[in-house]
């Protein structure tokens, strides 16, 4: 792996590890104000959509089509490159400020389609906390195309831990609930405040980086992002159908079935989103730059280096979650409101959806090398596969086995989608026989890992002491058979750290 890259998605990594702690605090913190209660299930509705979109212009299309039309403009100069993003920030805002304006006036009829299965006064909560968050969604808009300026500018840090604000700002709100009537307004607006900050700290960033918005409406650059934008939010809008299926289904199968799967889908996020969006997100800007047909070997072991990266932090996660699932839940989140039922329902969602992470993050890896040829056809119509897939299996094990199904389903989702793009990407880039020992390397050490992690469990139980030596013991053990199998070439210190300089 080049220093480059590996120092990249280092610090994407450490940025949103930072990120994601103050989310598990912030969620810790719900537990103990809410456990699963009807207001939470409400707040999670609420903040659905926006979060909706977020996935689609910050993690997809505005990624996927933004950054290798801007690094296209780059290399003819930085002024017009420039204008292009300019141009992008006027029409996304008049786009998302539409939207946003539109749920707000009709927030009972959206409350209505997306938590049907809520009784009347949970879903007038519902449509009263749609009418504050809904603003979040022009802030997350244009927060999204500033990400892919600096992304571009391979300023990877500070667009990463700008969510830690959100989070930071929503567990103000928490801790000052009781100030509201009823007290889950307090969070919500913390949310919408968040929002606010995070947008201010990228066009700042950008700023520092040369970047400054020059009002402008330039046709033919509309004309060019929008057309790849369409054919890129495709995709990432049919995998996000999957989560509003998953909680319209959880609305129909009791109070708190909301609340579990949102906890249970913030720690199986987790190393998705700390490791496998960062991944995958220092890919896309390098890959898009090696898509001349002179560079295809060039291509090919960018992108195996990225999955090998990838399956040395996503296999052991994965295991990891499986072995001590239950013990995590308990020590982030049982207090309070939290109890011991809510931890037990938390658990089996938890290893639900944790079965799909790797496909899931091999997904996010895979799918963009499409999206960095600019051909965002095949990964269209897998994503459709994927939420016909889920969508069938959320009616038919939701409303069988409960929850669980749900996140079974979501799993099965992945699986095949991961499946299916792998057949079809690879046998145009090929393999490479290296990277595929080095996967197979990690998998070993992963075992050794998880058979500890085992032990541990069955002898000492999961208290929160207990799961706490047994992961930290663990992790060691990981890294210490990484290093004997020779792992360690993968993240040298020096690389890390920017001090070797090889080429890209």
């Amino acid at each position: 792996m080049t220093a480059s890259t590996a120092r990249s998605t280092a610090l994407f990594a450490i940025a949103t590890m930072l990120s994601r702690i103050t989310g598990l605090a912030r969620d810790s913190l719900f537990a103990n104000y809410f456990g699963t209660s009807a207001q939470y299930d409400a707040y999670l509705v609420a903040i659905m959509i926006p979060f909706f979109l977020r996935k689609i212009f910050a993690d997809g299309a505005m990624t996927m089509a933004f950054v290798p039309l801007f690094n296209e403009k780059l290399k003819n100069s930085a002024k017009r490159a420039f204008i292009f993003a300019s141009t992008v920030l006027v029409f996304v805002l008049i786009v998302s400020g539409s939207i946003s304006a539109g749920g707000m006036v009709f927030s009972e009829g959206v409350a209505s389609v997306f938590a049907g299965g809520f009784d009347q006064a949970a879903l007038e909560l519902t449509s009263r906390l749609i009418r504050i968050s809904f603003p979040f969604i022009v802030l997350v808009s244009l927060w999204a195309v500033y990400c892919g300026v600096l992304n571009s500018l391979d300023a990877f840090f500070i667009a990463a831990i700008t969510p830690m604000f959100i989070n930071l700002s929503t567990i103000a709100g928490i801790l000052l609930s009781a100030r509201f009537s009823p007290p889950i307004v307090g969070p919500t607006i913390g949310f919408l405040a968040g929002g606010v900050i995070q947008l201010l700290v990228v066009v700042l960033a950008a700023r520092s980086k040369g970047f400054v918005f020059k009002p402008g409406y330039n046709k033919s650059d509309v004309k060019e992002f929008l057309l790849l934008f369409l054919f890129s939010a495709i995709s990432p809008a049919i995998n996000e159908i999957n989560s509003f299926v998953d909680i319209r289904v959880s609305t129909e199968l009791g109070r708190g079935a909301v609340s579990s799967l949102g906890y249970a889908q913030r720690l199986y996020q987790l190393p998705l989103g700390v490791f496998a969006i960062a991944v995958a997100t220092v890919a896309l800007p390098k890959l898009s730059k090696l898509t001349s047909a002179d560079s295809k070997d060039r291509f090919r072991k960018s992108l195996w280096d990225s999955l090998t990266v990838l399956a040395f932090l996503i296999i052991p996660s994965t295991l990891g979650l499986l072995v001590l699932g239950e013990g995590i839940v308990r020590l982030l989140f049982e207090r309070g409101s939290f109890t011991p039922g809510d931890t037990a329902m938390t658990t089996s969602l938890l290893y639900g959806y944790t079965l799909g992470l790797p496909f899931y993050g091999s997904y996010g890896v895979l799918s963009r090398a499409y999206y960095a040829r600019k051909s965002p056809k095949t990964p269209t119509i897998i994503s459709a596969i994927m939420v016909s897939v889920n969508v069938v299996l959320d009616i038919v094990l939701g409303f069988t086995i409960g929850p669980l199904g749900v996140a079974l389903a979501t799993s099965a989702a992945g699986i095949v989608g991961t499946v299916t793009v792998s057949a079809a990407l690879l046998r145009w880039t090929g393999y490479e026989k290296k990277n595929l020992f080095e996967i197979v390397k990690v998998i070993l050490a992963s075992l050794v890992m998880s058979a500890l992690m085992l032990l541990g469990r069955i002898f000492f139980g999961t208290g929160n002491i207990s799961t706490l030596v047994t992961l930290v013991s663990g992790i060691g053990v990981y890294f210490l058979m990484a290093r004997a199998f020779g792992l360690g070439n993968l993240f040298k210190l020096k690389d890390l750290l920017g001090k070797n300089k090889r080429g890209n």
